[in-house]
C-alpha cells in the first residue's frame, strides 16, 4: 500500500474579466488560504466562456492572466494557472477553426486533464452558491461527472444579502446534496465580500472608484493596457466630443 501523502488542492475558476479586489475574488482566494486546508489555491482564469454570448465580454486571456498574477501574487500558497487553456486545446487539437468557435470545454473536460496530469493530487472546487445550485440541479454539462471526479469535494461560498438564495435554502441543499450524493460540500463564510462585480468595474472609467474595487496594480495595467471603460475606442471618442463642446 503507497504512503503518498496526496496534495490537496482547491480550483477556483473565475472569469477574471478583471479580478476584483478584497470585496470580491482577492477576498474569496485570501479566505480559501486561511483555512489552511489545503496545499495549494489555483486559480483558473476561463480560457473560452461556455457561453457564446459571454465570449465577446472576455478581453485577451493572456490580460486576464496577467492581472491575476498582478492580484493574488502577495496571497500564500497560490499559483495562477493557464489550465482551462491546456484543457481547452487539448479537446480541440484536432477541429477545424470553425468547429473551435463553437466548441464547449466544461470542468468535467478540465478534471480529467489535471487528474490524469497529478495522480497524487485530491481537487476540490469552490463555487458561489448560486452556481453551486446550477450544478446541484445538474444545469451544467456532465454536472454528475463533476461531482464524482471531485469525489463530492465543494466549497461554497456563503454571501449573505449578496446571493439569491437565502442562507437556509443553501444550507438544506448542501445538507441534500452531502446525502444523497455522498458528497463533501462545505459553505465558507467570507465576510470581506461585498456587493461588487467585474461588469461594474469594466463598466466604471473614474480612477478613484475603480481602484477601490480592484487589487493594487490593476488599475495600472487597466488603463496602460487600454482595457474596459479605458480603451483606445472610450478615449478617442471623449476627445472627439470634446473637440466638439471646444468648437
Amino acid at each position: 500500500m503507497s504512503n503518498t501523502v496526496r496534495r490537496q488542492i482547491c480550483l477556483f475558476g473565475t472569469s477574471a474579466n478583471p479580478p476584483t479586489g478584497l470585496g470580491g475574488h482577492v477576498g474569496i482566494v485570501q479566505a480559501l488560504s486561511s483555512t489552511q486546508k489545503f496545499d495549494e489555491i489555483r486559480v483558473l482564469p476561463v480560457y473560452q466562456h461556455t457561453f457564446s454570448s459571454k465570449r465577446n465580454q472576455l478581453v485577451a486571456f493572456e490580460h486576464r492572466m496577467n492581472m491575476c498574477q498582478l492580484a493574488f501574487q502577495v496571497i500564500p500558497n497560490v499559483i495562477v494557472s493557464n489550465a482551462e487553456e491546456q484543457s481547452f486545446l487539448r479537446v480541440a487539437e484536432d477541429k477545424t477553426e470553425e468547429e473551435k468557435q463553437s466548441l464547449r470545454v466544461g470542468t468535467a473536460d478540465l478534471l480529467e486533464m489535471l487528474m490524469a496530469q497529478e495522480p497524487d493530487s485530491d481537487f476540490t472546487f469552490c463555487l458561489g452558491s448560486d452556481t453551486f445550485f446550477d450544478l446541484t440541479e445538474w444545469k451544467w454539462r456532465r454536472a454528475k461527472d463533476v461531482l464524482k471526479l471531485l469525489q463530492g469535494r465543494i466549497v461554497v461560498l456563503n454571501r449573505p444579502g449578496i446571493q439569491r438564495h437565502s442562507p437556509e435554502s443553501l444550507q438544506e441543499r448542501v445538507d441534500k446534496v452531502n446525502i444523497s450524493e455522498n458528497a463533501q460540500v462545505v459553505l465558507l463564510e467570507v465576510p470581506s465580500l461585498e456587493a461588487i462585480s467585474s461588469s461594474l468595474v469594466r463598466s466604471c472609467r473614474d480612477d478613484a472608484r475603480v481602484d477601490e474595487l480592484v487589487a493594487e496594480g490593476i488599475l495600472k495595467y487597466i488603463k496602460a493596457h487600454r482595457l474596459y471603460a479605458f480603451s483606445t475606442d472610450v478615449t478617442e471618442d471623449n476627445s472627439e466630443k470634446q473637440q466638439t463642446r471646444d468648437i
